[in-house]
C-alpha cells in the first residue's frame, strides 16, 4: 500500500557501495519502494517482517543475455559458434525464424522466473528480431530487465534502431566489423540522441580479434561497455582502462563456445570496471551464481584472492545506470540468502562462502525495483505479509 512503512530484519548483510558487511544485525525501512533507512541491530514495532538466519545483499546483475533462444534449450550444442549462433546464417537464427510468438513469449517468462529464482535481479539482454521480438513483452517488462534491439539488417540499422527506439534500453551491436565506420558512428550518434545505451560484443573469437575489432570499434564510436573480450591483450585491456570502458565478461560462454577465458588477472589488477553475463539461454544456464565459483576459482589459480571483488563484480549494475546496493534513497533491490542452508552462517569469511556457496536453494526472496519477485516455499507466510506493502 502507497505511504506504508516496512521494516524487514535481518541478522547480516553486504550494505552500501563498497558491501560492508554487518554481522549482528540490520534492519531495513522501506516506504513507497525507498529504502528509507537501515539500521544496525533488529528493529521492532509495527509492519516489522522478520527473516531467522537470513542474509541481505544486493541482487545478482545479469548484465548480458539473450533469452530468446532459451525457446529451444541446447539445439546443435555439438556445433562450432559460428555454426550455431553466427549472424545471421547460424542454427539459432534459422531457429528463430521458425519459431512462434507464443514460444518466444514462453521462452521470456520461462527466463525471467528462473532468474528471479536464481537471485537474478538485473537482466539486460542483447534481443534479436526487430521491432517485432522489442513488443513481445512490452506491457509486462520489469524496469530491471533492460533491453538492448540488435539491428537485424546492417544495411539499414539506423531505420531499425529508429523504429525500436522508445522501446528499448540500449543497441546491441553483434560485432563492429559487419557495419560500415559511417553507420557506426551514427548509431552511436542516434544511441545518444535517444539516451539509450550501447554495447557491443568484442574479440570473443579469435578471428574477430585477429580482424581488429576493439581498433575498428574505437574508430567510430566509445560504446558504453563492450562484452566478452576473450582475446584481449594487456594492452587492449589497458586501453579499456584508460578510455574507462566497462567489460561484462561471459566465463561459462567463453569456455563452451572457445574453450578460452579472458586475461582474469590483468583485469582484476588494471581494476576495469567489470560485470558478469551469461551470454545464449540456450547455451548456458542463466544461474549467475555459477559465474561467481568459476570466477573466484579462476582468480585463485592465477593467485587472486579476493572473493569481495567477485561479489562487487556479480552485482554491478551500475554499467547500466541501477544502483543496486543497500543504500538509504535507492530503490529497494534486496536479495535475501538463507545462511544456514547454505552454511554462510557458519563460515569465517562470509565473501567468500557467499561466491561459493551461494546458490538457488538458499534464495527466500527477491525485492527488485521495490516490488516482491520471487518468494520460496519456505517463505510464504512472511512474504504475504510483505505483498501487502510491495506492489
Amino acid at each position: 500500500m502507497v505511504g506504508d512503512e516496512l521494516i524487514i530484519n535481518f541478522d547480516s548483510g553486504f550494505v552500501d557501495e563498497d558491501l560492508e558487511l554487518w554481522s549482528n544485525g540490520l534492519n531495513i525501512v522501506i516506504r513507497d519502494g525507498i529504502i528509507e533507512h537501515i539500521g544496525r541491530g533488529k528493529a521492532s514495532g509495527r509492519n516489522v517482517v522478520n527473516f531467522d538466519v537470513a542474509l541481505a545483499m544486493p541482487p545478482l546483475a545479469n548484465l548480458h543475455t539473450h533469452i530468446l533462444d532459451y525457446a529451444f534449450p541446447e539445439v546443435g550444442w555439438d556445433l562450432d559458434i559460428d555454426s550455431l549462433v553466427g549472424d545471421p546464417y547460424g542454427v539459432k537464427y534459422l531457429m528463430l525464424s521458425k519459431s512462434d510468438i507464443d514460444s518466444l513469449k514462453n521462452a521470456l517468462t520461462r527466463f525471467l522466473n528462473h532468474s528471479w529464482s536464481y537471485g537474478v535481479g538485473i537482466l539486460v539482454e542483447f534481443r534479436e528480431g526487430g521491432i517485432t521480438s522489442t513488443l513481445l513483452d512490452i506491457d509486462s517488462r520489469p524496469k530491471t530487465h533492460l533491453v538492448f534491439g540488435m539491428p537485424t539488417d546492417t544495411t539499414n540499422a539506423l531505420s531499425q534502431v529508429a523504429e525500436m527506439g522508445k522501446f528499448i534500453n540500449g543497441i546491441g551491436v553483434s560485432s563492429p566489423l559487419y557495419f560500415r565506420g559511417n553507420d557506426l558512428r551514427a548509431l552511436n550518434n542516434l544511441a545518444k540522441s535517444l539516451n539509450i545505451y550501447i554495447h557491443t560484443h568484442i574479440s570473443e573469437v579469435a578471428e574477430t580479434h585477429d580482424e581488429g575489432d576493439l581498433e575498428y570499434a574505437l574508430k567510430y564510436f566509445r560504446p558504453d561497455a563492450i562484452v566478452h573480450g576473450t582475446y584481449l591483450s594487456h594492452d587492449e585491456l589497458t586501453l579499456l582502462k584508460d578510455l574507462k570502458i566497462p567489460l561484462i565478461m561471459c566465463l561459462r560462454s567463453n569456455l563452451w563456445f572457445v574453450g578460452r577465458l579472458p586475461d582474469l588477472k590483468t583485469i582484476k589488477n588494471l581494476d576495469i570496471d567489470v560485470g558478469l553475463g551469461t551470454d545464449n539461454a540456450s547455451w548456458v544456464k542463466g544461474d549467475l551464481w555459477r559465474e561467481l565459483d568459476l570466477l573466484v576459482n579462476m582468480l585463485r589459480t592465477r593467485g587472486v584472492l579476493e572473493p569481495k571483488w567477485v561479489l562487487k563484480v556479480a552485482t554491478n549494475s551500475a554499467i547500466v545506470g541501477i544502483n543496486n546496493r543497500l543504500r538509504e534513497g535507492n530503490r529497494a533491490n534486496i536479495l535475501i540468502i538463507n545462511e544456514e542452508l547454505t552454511s554462510i552462517k557458519y563460515a569465517r569469511d562470509k565473501y567468500l562462502a557467499t561466491v561459493k556457496r551461494g546458490g538457488s536453494e538458499g534464495v527466500e526472496v527477491l525485492i527488485t525495483d521495490g516490488v516482491l519477485r520471487y518468494c520460496s516455499s519456505r517463505c510464504e507466510a512472511i512474504c504475504n505479509n510483505l505483498r501487502d506493502v510491495l506492489s
